[in-house]
């Protein structure tokens, strides 16, 4: 009796395996293999331009060679503004596994990966840190989505900073405004502890909302003071927002182009590529709204 339950058993699995492979075969392929060739061999010069092609070919044809191609791009050396874009690329796509592909009746339809919440943060973080702005925003919704309002709010303030302006999302200011009996927010409060213990991060977060006046009174020396807490620990963001607000001089700091200069040279020594000098220049041009 056992043995015939495995004779039936085997003969259910060889049934099953037919199936699959008759499935297989009348699917439609991922990218044609003319085009394979043809990317692959182009992209065999390492340059960033040619990864990048690779990588949005196979993204077109909803191919899982696309995640191996971008992160080919963004590792390219030697490093441009080019890379973070690869990176929030790798970011978009492990949010949800989905790649932005065509819909011809060649392409396999769906979802081509499982969605990774972690490796989508640590792309996002990695564009973020390295100055792509989308990836700023990117964050604040990833974070945003999962019900992390403190990280969430991190993003939003420094996008609003860069960007002269709070998204519609973050709901900014009234997110993080005094409670009633005139207590700072909580969010705020927790940013102050971890400010006031040398947490850079919470450093910059809390010169963003002194620049802003968002949750705080505004006052730009107060921010400054914080922003160079958290740039002499290291911290890009730190150097960063220290030499835009000095470049911008604004919120009662005197503008110095030459200290705001050196703490570009900081941030972009860390491949914080918008402290490039052709970047902060334009950044800190008078926009037509601010918050002066």
């Amino acid at each position: 009796m056992t043995a015939r339950i495995g004779r039936i058993a085997t003969r259910l699995g060889g049934i099953a395996l037919a199936l699959s492979l008759i499935a297989c075969s009348s699917a439609p392929s991922r990218t044609p293999a003319s085009i394979v060739q043809s990317i692959e061999t182009k992209a065999a010069d390492g340059s960033f331009d040619s990864a990048w092609e690779a990588a949005r070919t196979y993204e077109t044809f909803n191919d899982p060679r696309a995640v191996t191609w971008y992160e080919r791009a963004a590792a390219v050396i030697p490093w441009s503004f080019h890379n973070p874009q690869a990176e929030e690329a790798l970011g978009r796509i492990w949010t949800h596994g989905e790649l932005l592909h065509g819909t011809g009746p060649n392409i396999r339809q769906g979802t081509a990966l499982r969605a990774s919440p972690r490796k989508a943060e640590r792309w996002y973080r990695a564009a973020a840190g390295h100055g792509n702005p989308m990836a700023m925003l990117m964050l604040a919704k990833f974070h945003r989505e999962r019900g992390d309002a403190a990280s969430a709010l991190r993003w939003d303030l420094r996008a609003t900073i860069y960007h002269h302006m709070p998204s519609e999302s973050s709901r900014l200011p009234q997110a993080i405004a005094a409670q009633p009996d005139g207590t700072v927010h909580p969010l705020v409060a927790e940013i102050q502890r971890r400010a006031q213990r040398g947490d850079a991060d919470a450093q910059v977060d809390l010169g963003a909302m002194y620049e802003l006046g968002m949750g705080l009174p505004r006052d730009g020396v107060e921010a400054l003071r914080w922003y160079r807490l958290a740039a002499d620990q290291g911290n890009v963001y730190g150097q960063y927002f220290s030499g835009l607000l000095l470049g911008r001089g604004r919120a009662g700091v005197t503008r110095d182009l030459d200290a705001a200069a050196g703490w570009f040279a900081k941030a972009s020594a860390q491949k914080f590529y918008l402290a490039g000098e052709t970047y902060w220049r334009e950044r800190i041009k008078a926009p037509f709204w601010t918050f002066d």
